[in-house]
């Protein structure tokens, strides 16, 4: 990456703050907290992304963007009491090199961790838990006492983030039996959908939350160490399970807005997109989600519920942290992992390079002690997941390590600050070796490994139906958007071109 690209040295950005909000000074002594809230598989269908009224749905379809039935009280008040990024994107539109990314601070391209899978990885320069601390580890040598609680590395496999664990947690619970996606389709529980489980405190991101409610309650002594927690929610992820209140709560099958659709959309994209979107898991499930409207009506439905049900979860989370002594003096940072397709482009789930895949709900809130930070304001800079590191450590003034200059991301305490302030490095997502996209305020520009390419504007074409590649020769300004965008993708990757040609869907 350009030198433009390295994080800002932690002096110079703090310096930055302080200047802004002279209660940031002194951060070590008030020794600040950190709540890190990670959320699995949430696009921006959530309150305070989302557009209302006429502009947002023209029959039954969506036109606006977010989804106007979406219901998160939860993450909307978050946003108000804090920074609401609405141009933030993965590093990796599949769980485990996107969460590789962000607890380590270190792009694909950077550790070589590409895929889900091992075989699609490469050997990075740089490893996470080796030359560069995971983030929980950063803070940890620093003094702090970590805790961890469900889902943060993919798989759950949480034990090299260090610190206290909680209860062991994995997706599900699970029914005795598949309720709503045919055995026929997959026998594999993990594709299904439906009210489970039926008593509410046996929902897996509600005890997630409210044991790190204990953690946050816990009253802080004098001298005792700071603490840094970590919460993972497993929802909406599949299984798209919920108790019943939280499908009561949806909309019905028959009301619910689908996403935005367009015959011709396929059309004028270039075979290795289709190709990337191909390789997915239970992709006879994808087609059947697909396949009759019915199919696709239960799902959204679903999703719907589901993202309602772990916000209420999350606000159990923020109630005690609110009753307790830490929210003076907590940072609190909230994100997904990456999005997810419901039938847009005739996709589901993600591991795309579209919009609906890369584009992630990130709100930072800084401690209620820092008086004169903007509060509830929107930032529409293009960030990136691997930003919360150097954030963080940045944010809580840790003393500075040598790895920290190794890190990809940027601090965004100068956005914080002032969210209109000017940015000049776009947001880059990768799937696969040598397939990049990238996005700055208005454009995305994507090269896949072959060469291939897709340009939208995503201020006038905000679902990305128009592929304006073929126009770029004749136009001026849309070169310029091209050479500005692809001067930003890596240079030097640690595995060759990956062009994604097996598993091609007929």
């Amino acid at each position: 990456m350009k030198p433009a690209s390295r994080l800002i040295p932690f002096a110079a950005a703090l310096a930055i703050l302080s200047s802004a909000s002279p209660t940031c000074q002194g951060a070590e002594e008030t020794k600040d907290n950190v709540l890190l809230i990670t959320i699995d598989d949430l696009n921006d269908w959530i309150g305070c992304l989302s557009d209302q009224g006429e502009s947002a749905v023209k029959d039954g379809r969506l036109t606006g963007r977010g989804h106007p039935q979406a219901k998160t009280p939860n993450l909307d008040r978050l946003a108000k009491r804090g920074v609401l990024f609405t141009n933030a994107h993965c590093q990796a539109p599949i769980c485990r090199p996107s969460r590789t990314s962000f607890m380590s601070g270190l792009r694909p391209s950077t550790t070589g961790i590409y895929g889900n899978r091992p075989q699609f990885d490469g050997k990075g320069s740089l490893q996470p838990g080796r030359q560069v601390p995971w983030m929980t580890k950063r803070f940890e040598a620093a003094g702090y006492e970590v805790y961890t609680a469900g889902k943060i590395l993919h798989g759950s496999a949480n034990k090299p983030l260090g610190g206290t664990p909680c209860f062991k947690t994995n997706q599900g619970p699970y029914p005795p039996a598949k309720l709503n996606v045919p055995k026929e389709i997959t026998p594999a529980p993990i594709w299904d959908i439906g009210i489970y489980p039926e008593k509410e405190e046996d929902y897996t991101d509600l005890r997630i939350a409210k044991w790190t409610g204990t953690v946050l309650s816990k009253p802080h002594a004098d001298g005792a160490k700071p603490r840094f927690m970590a919460l993972g929610f497993y929802n909406p992820h599949l299984p798209l399970f919920a108790p019943k209140r939280w499908f009561d709560a949806a909309p019905t099958k028959e009301k619910v807005v689908l996403a935005a659709e367009r015959e011709d959309d396929m059309e004028d994209l270039p075979d290795i997109a289709r190709r990337v979107s191909s390789r997915v898991s239970y992709a006879r499930c994808a087609e059947w989600a697909i396949a009759e409207e019915t199919n696709l009506r239960t799902l959204t439905q679903a999703y719907l519920a589901c993202t309602t049900a772990m916000d209420d979860a999350l606000g159990h989370a923020i109630d005690a942290l609110d009753a307790g002594d830490l929210a003076e003096n907590t940072w609190i940072v909230v994100y997904s992992d990456h999005g997810w397709h419901l039938g847009e482009k005739q996709h589901v789930a993600k591991q795309t390079l579209w919009t609906r895949s890369t584009r992630v709900p990130l709100i930072i809130v800084p401690p209620k002690r820092m008086k004169d930070t903007p509060r509830d304001v929107r930032c529409e800079r293009p960030v990136e997941l691997v930003d919360i590191y150097p954030t963080l450590v940045a944010g809580t003034a840790l003393p500075a390590a040598e790895t920290d200059r190794q890190l990809d991301g940027l601090s965004l305490l100068p956005w914080i600050r002032d969210p209109k302030a000017e940015k000049e490095r776009p947001a880059l997502t990768t799937i696969y070796a040598g397939n990049h996209s990238l996005c700055d305020t208005r454009f995305r520009y994507t090269l896949y490994a072959d060469g291939s390419e897709e340009l939208y504007d995503r201020e006038k074409d905000p679902h990305e139906f128009d592929n304006l590649i073929a126009k770029v020769s004749g136009s001026e300004e849309l070169k310029a958007v091209v050479a500005k965008l692809s001067a930003w993708i890596p240079k030097k990757e640690p595995r060759k071109p990956d062009l994604i040609d097996e598993g091609v869907r007929k």
